[in-house]
């Protein structure tokens, strides 16, 4: 059974699901180059079937991740859109009352009027795929999120899994609530966009001077510097725009505004406040709803196995806070779980409710890593080297991790490209950034010469799993491979680990690595701990300021010579600049 799962929103990404298996999933930003690419994925798709070795004629079922049809101009659509269902609710019901589900029916109802077939039927035929393939296989936005977090869990046995989804919006919803069961998913509770504080964050985002639907870690990474005294006048402001409902089961929006009238209000009240201040105000208020609502639903449904998926549960603070929550049993953190997780999850639903998928236990296997993209040969990677000759000299090494880690060692900043591109938001060794994380200067380096980051912005750590009790409080045990949680830090944490820390709360980020899901990364790892003692190094993102992370060996070394990287390891091999002397 082979399913081709797409997402042809915000950040577009295909995916290919064989008998339940992940054999290839991608973001057509980084085949196009073009941060944050959406409409859809043709090349995406193109490089998932060539990696499978199969024809667009061998696609049994292709699943689309959203029950609305696909933007023409997805950016400048979008905000038409929601302009324009807005004031289409206003114009119908009176301004206090717009909201619960009456936002819902004009907002998709647009959505339909909008879009059109055509692009997507385009893209699929020029892959050789017959079009329409996905008429009877559109699954809702949060149905995609749900079934990822469920699916992927390694909890899906006889007893019940509490599935919570949250996002900004998405066909219509900002949240839902599902128990997951033998196989199942059923919903128990929506709700509408109208009522989204992913919409409030993203508004707060826009508001800083950020991007929306690409910054908003940075005003969580913000929030821990404001004093309490501003943190807690925003606050006051924020709480009046959205509350948990008596009972705790749903949230709402009491502001009597969304979208651009949302912003307008935002302006007029917190007209004066500090930037630092707003960002923790908004972020204290999210950590207050969702762990509100969360709790509030296990101790309705008694499950106390919870896992969750949607943008808002990129908020590691938010996750923090979850994972420390006595009443919740066991938690599931999908990872990457924006949008470009949904065409994933319409995969998986097509599979699951396929008589593939009846005919035998489900076959789908618990989330153990994300390399899921393409890697490439020593000949394809010795033709990069080629290509940029005149400014490059490169050695192979018969083991380029030791030679990575003794490099790292002596204060260098190295650029890694090795094996299977990693899939989603997150670093997770194969295409990043290294570095000491002991000299407090690698920051600024990071920061001034290759990265470009705002100063506020804290690095995270890859860590040893054999090492990471030493840095982490997580009496729990928790595992953490993806970078989507955050944990406080032991006092050796803080010596070995200080440029991988958030500079004002010293929690930090981390991706634990097993050696069963990265080899050769746990293997360097541990080099660089034979040489000093420390179970970790900075990884963060190779890219440029504004740039998808590098996908092949061309994409990294134009990166590594446009930075102020000392080398970049791709393959077996580790390149320089040649001396200009």
């Amino acid at each position: 059974m082979r399913v081709l799962g797409i997402h042809d929103g915000h950040l577009s990404t295909a995916t290919l699901l064989v008998d339940g298996r992940i054999v290839a999933m991608i973001s057509e930003e980084r085949l196009t180059r073009k941060k944050n690419q959406g409409g859809p994925p043709a090349r995406s798709i193109a490089w998932a079937l060539r990696y499978a070795g199969i024809k667009g004629s061998d696609i049994d079922a292709v699943a689309l991740a959203t029950i609305s049809q696909p933007l023409v101009d997805w950016e400048s659509d979008t905000r038409q859109i929601r302009r324009r269902a807005f004031n289409l609710a206003a114009s119908l019901l009176p301004g206090a009352v717009v909201g619960s589900r009456a936002l819902v029916k004009p907002y998709v109802y647009l959505y339909k009027r909008k879009r059109d077939w055509a692009a997507l039927d385009d893209a699929l035929q020029k892959n050789g795929i017959v079009p329409r393939l996905y008429a009877d296989r559109r699954f809702e936005h949060h149905q995609c999120h749900a079934a990822t977090a469920y699916y992927l869990s390694g909890h899906r046995d006889s007893n019940p899994l509490l599935v919570i989804t949250a996002d900004a919006s998405g066909d219509g919803l900002c949240a839902t609530v599902n128990i997951g069961n033998r196989g199942q998913i059923e919903r128990l509770h929506s709700i509408p966009s109208y009522h989204s504080v992913g919409e409030l964050y993203t508004r707060v985002t826009e508001m800083l001077g950020m991007k929306p639907l690409d910054h908003e870690y940075k005003v969580m990474g913000l929030a821990p510097y404001a004093p309490a005294t501003l943190a807690a006048r925003a606050y006051e402001v924020f709480s009046s725009y959205y509350r948990l409902t008596r009972d705790g089961l749903s949230f709402e929006n009491t502001a009597g505004a969304w979208g651009p009238r949302l912003s307008a209000k935002m302006a007029r009240d917190l007209a004066g406040v500090r930037f630092d201040g707003i960002a923790a105000g908004v972020q204290r208020l999210i950590e207050e709803i969702i762990t509100g609502f969360v709790l509030s639903w296990v101790k309705k449904t008694g499950v106390r196995r919870v896992a969750v998926a949607g943008g808002l549960f990129m908020n590691v603070k938010l996750n923090m806070l979850l994972s420390d929550r006595p009443e919740i049993e066991e938690l599931f953190l999908m990872p990457s779980c924006g949008d470009e997780s949904v065409g994933l999850g319409a995969a998986l639903l097509a599979y699951a409710g396929s008589d593939a998928g009846h005919a035998s236990e489900l076959k789908i296997l618990p989330l153990g890593d994300v390399y899921f993209g393409p890697d490439y040969s020593s000949a394809e990677i010795l033709d990069s080297l080629e290509e940029f000759a005149d400014r490059i000299a490169w050695v192979e090494a018969d083991d380029i991790e030791a030679l990575v880690a003794n490099c790292l060692a002596q204060g260098e900043i190295i650029g890694r490209h090795s094996g299977r591109m990693e899939w989603g938001a997150r670093s997770l060794g194969n295409r990043a950034i290294l570095a000491d994380p002991r000299d407090l200067r690698n920051v600024r380096r990071l920061n001034v010469a290759i990265k470009k980051r705002d100063f506020w912005m804290p690095f995270a750590p890859s860590l040893l799993h054999e090492r990471s009790p030493d840095y982490l409080l997580n009496p729990r045990g928790l595992p953490a491979p993806f970078m989507i949680n955050a944990f406080r830090t032991t006092p050796l944490a803080q010596r070995d680990l200080a440029c991988g820390l958030h500079q004002f709360d010293l929690t930090c980020r981390p991706q634990i690595v097993l050696r069963e899901a990265n080899p050769k990364f746990h293997h360097l790892l541990s080099e660089f701990e034979r040489i000093t003692g420390v179970g970790g190094v900075i990884n963060t993102s190779f890219n440029l300021h504004g740039e998808p992370i590098v996908c092949s060996p061309r994409d990294a070394l134009r990166t590594f010579l446009n930075s102020g990287l000392d080398a970049v390891a791709i393959g077996n091999y580790l390149a320089r600049r040649k001396s200009t002397a």
